[in-house]
């Protein structure tokens, strides 16, 4: 074998190392980035494995396995890299070392270039292999990010990538003012769903809501589970005009789901809360004005849609217009207090619950509310009357909750609140919310009012948290002032 006239054989040799130890390089910059990009899914895989989460738990393993393979496919690829340029290096000290007017030098490059080319061949090969097998664990840790953002029940979006939306949202309005318009709805009566059919009536409920609203929703919009059955739709570049007609369209979407099971037909509803985001919102301040929106929605006979002004929540105008022909709902029956979850009941959904909220990483809050001086107050004023008491406290407590919401009589005079989906934070303002307003509604005695005032304790669900130890420590701690 003959090189062309003017060229090097030592110039061969470096232009098949380089570009060689390039296409190695290569390999070990494709790891580092992958490995970069599951740096935050190690993060919150260690996160959820101390909260004893056995799905989180698989998935950190899983992309503990991938990122492990890549660094070992790196190391791998350096190795192959470096004794190649050692040979190559070798070859070429040796052909440096011939004579130039050796009759056998030709014969020597020409040996040397065929051991090179097989050498090429064979690392070429390894390279191409490490190359498949970097596209097999991209796509594997790929597919570890999107489950890791998704709701296993629903397919929905989950609370972390609706959080990761809605904080990227209202950066983008606060930096070039583009709208961003919430949507937050309850699936009506869904308790009655699963203490009628069981709770597998209701999952599958929550599927066919959850296909509705992404068949329903625009391919911009994220669709999601904010939790139980509290579903929504970050908006973005929407603006409440254009929400109020993309809500209505859901609402009676969901309105003409019918879900099967087993041998009956179950007929789906939801009240909706719409907000959009203004100057002074932040993401929970949105979120709760949707959310006040839902109540008002409910208060309003349920699947409505209200939307809120940042003042006040006001019902879309399409859906009042038909209200005001339809008669008057049959206003549903009050509960005593008697009629109330006591502690065993309350004790048994919470547990199911707390293991739903580990199973799923979602949040979950307990509201504890109790009559200050109620023993007082029965002394002074007899047991009937401290019974109506406790009904109307009952009652209207009741009705500022959601309907995943669970209000639990305890003892005499204490009430709890279970919370799905609820941070610490949300809890302790639907309690400061139901305090202020009940402060502010005396209850007439004859010739004189009675005002009452409620203590509240709020606690989120921990790792090692069974419904006794939630119930135990939500008692421990007092907050008697009136948080205004």
């Amino acid at each position: 074998m003959l090189l062309p006239l003017g060229v090097s054989p030592s110039y061969v040799l470096m232009d098949a190392t380089l570009a060689l130890t390039a296409f190695g390089v290569g390999v070990l910059v494709a790891y580092w980035y992958f490995a970069s990009k599951t740096a935050v899914s190690d993060k919150t895989s260690t996160e959820a494995s101390l909260k004893g989460d056995e799905s989180h738990q698989l998935d950190a393993e899983r992309t503990n396995m991938a990122v492990k393979q890549l660094k070992d496919l790196a190391s791998t690829v350096a190795a192959d890299v470096d004794s190649h340029n050692q040979f190559v290096s070798g070859i070429s000290d040796r052909l440096g070392s011939l004579d130039v007017e050796s009759p056998d030098r030709e014969s020597a490059v020409t040996e040397a270039l065929g051991e090179i080319l097989i050498a090429n061949e064979k690392l070429q090969k390894r390279l191409a292999e490490a190359e498949k097998k970097i596209q097999v664990q991209a796509e594997e840790l790929k597919t570890q990010e999107s489950e890791a953002r998704t709701d296993s029940l629903t397919k929905l979006a989950n609370r972390r990538a609706f959080d990761d939306g809605m904080a990227k949202s209202i950066e983008n309005f606060k930096r070039d003012g583009r709208p961003l318009s919430l949507l937050l709805f309850d699936i009506d009566h869904f308790k009655k769903f699963n203490d009628t059919y069981g709770h597998q009536a209701g999952d599958e409920v929550l599927r066919e809501v959850a296909a509705t609203l992404s068949k329903t929703a625009k391919s911009s919009d994220l669709a999601f589970r904010y939790g139980g059955e509290e579903m929504g739709l970050v908006m973005p570049n929407t603006s409440m005009a254009q929400a109020k007609i993309a809500v209505e369209r859901i609402r009676k979407a969901i309105a003409s789901t019918v879900v099967r099971f087993q041998a009956n037909t179950l007929s789906v509803t939801a009240s909706m809360g719409v907000a959009e985001v203004g100057p002074s919102d932040d993401v929970a301040r949105l979120i709760r004005r949707a959310d006040e929106a839902i109540y008002s929605a409910k208060e309003a006979g349920r699947n409505c849609s209200y939307w809120h002004d940042g003042d006040d929540c006001l019902p879309l105008e399409e859906h009042s217009a038909a209200k005001a022909a339809r008669p008057s709902a049959t206003p549903e029956k009050a509960l005593s207090h008697r009629d109330l979850p006591n502690r065993t009941v309350f004790s048994a959904e919470l547990q199911r619950r707390i293991s739903e909220s580990h199973r799923t990483g979602n949040s979950l809050a307990l509201l504890h509310l109790k009559v200050v001086s109620f023993a007082t107050l029965e002394r002074d004023f007899g047991g009937a009357v401290a019974d109506m008491m406790l009904d109307s406290v009952g009652q209207f407590i009741g009705s500022r909750l959601r309907d995943m919401d669970l209000l639990g009589h305890i003892d005499r005079g204490t009430y709890v609140v279970m919370l799905p989906g609820s941070t610490e934070k949300e809890a302790t303002i639907v309690g400061n919310r139901v305090r202020t307003t009940l402060a502010g509604c005396p209850i007439p005695l004859g010739t004189t009012q009675l005002t009452l005032q409620l203590s509240q304790s709020v606690t989120t669900v921990q790792p090692a948290d069974d419904a006794v130890k939630m119930l135990d420590r939500i008692t421990e701690v007092r907050t008697p002032e009136l948080v205004k």
